[in-house]
């Protein structure tokens, strides 16, 4: 499991993070970013992943939550 934050000072809503991870980002009414899940599992991690890795301004942090236990 892994909280997505986006830090909204450097983020100049390309998008690109809502092709590649759907499920979790989506653009709003007035065409910004909007994290849908702001915690994530599995697949939608992967993809996550992928979307931080190819945020054109590295606008996207991915912070794994340690399991209780």
């Amino acid at each position: 499991m892994a909280d997505v934050t986006i830090d909204w000072d450097r983020c100049i809503h390309s998008g690109m993070c809502t092709t590649i991870a759907g499920n979790v980002f989506g653009m709003g009414p007035d065409a910004r970013l909007v994290v849908l899940h702001p915690t994530v599992t599995g697949a939608d991690l992967d993809s996550v992943h992928d979307a931080a890795a190819c945020c054109p301004v590295d606008a996207i942090a991915v912070d794994v939550v340690a399991a209780d236990g």
